[in-house]
């Protein structure tokens, strides 16, 4: 009876730590340690294909967080760049001085990030699951992080800092007319194949999912980030 007792409290265990590692159908895995990170972020932009599939497979929403936390620590800092410089942007939304304006920006830019991230991955999810995908919220999530938090990086956020460094504030209007195309095509592009790796879904579906969460997101968060 003692050893049939200590097999059930085994099992019992084994179910516990089973549930724990699995929610909504998808087992979260270990997150990466910084050079994995680094090189799974690399990888999207020569393979974004198998680099999402990977992702997918083996979802970890903290990875993705980090990165999209990492994108918005990059252009906190171009932000602070910009207001110790005395600039302030032509126009904003939020009643604060336009003197400070990037000085709150630096603050909140990070925070407001992880939030259109969550957004879009939850709207994606939502949509997706709706046009028949069978994928998990940690899949959706850790996807669209990867392809929300990357292009932002690559295309926007890291050349305004090289222009701004080497040729002044005056170029960041005129660098903007094409990054911020640019941007919005491989966002949505990226988001995309996040749909399809993380839902299995055609890109018939997975291309309207994308826009409709992406311009969910650039509502919601796009009137705070200039």
């Amino acid at each position: 009876r003692g050893s049939r007792a200590l097999t059930w409290t085994g099992q019992l265990c084994q179910t516990r730590v089973s549930l724990g590692q699995v929610a909504g159908g998808a087992r979260y895995h270990a997150r990466m340690n910084p050079p994995e990170l680094a090189r799974s972020a690399v990888a999207l932009l020569a393979r974004p294909g198998s680099t999402l599939d990977r992702v997918a497979a083996r979802p970890s929403p903290a990875d993705a967080a980090l990165l999209v936390g990492l994108t918005g620590a990059l252009w906190s800092g171009l932000c602070l760049l910009l207001w110790r410089a005395g600039h302030a942007p032509s126009r904003a939304l939020v009643p604060i001085g336009r003197s400070n304006y990037y000085l709150g920006q630096a603050l909140w830019v990070i925070p407001v990030l992880l939030f259109g991230w969550v957004v879009v991955g939850g709207a994606c999810h939502l949509l997706s699951r709706w046009a028949g995908g069978k994928g998990t919220r940690a899949s959706m999530l850790a996807c669209a992080g990867y392809a929300y938090a990357v292009p932002l990086a690559v295309v926007f956020v890291i050349p305004d800092i090289v222009a701004y460094l080497g040729f002044g504030f005056a170029s960041l209007a005129r660098l903007v007319r094409v990054t911020g195309l640019v941007l919005v095509v491989a966002e949505w592009a990226l988001m995309s194949r996040a749909v399809v790796a993380a839902h299995q879904l055609a890109w018939s579906r997975a291309v309207p999912i994308a826009l409709l969460a992406l311009l969910v997101q650039a509502v919601l968060v796009g009137p705070v980030l200039r």
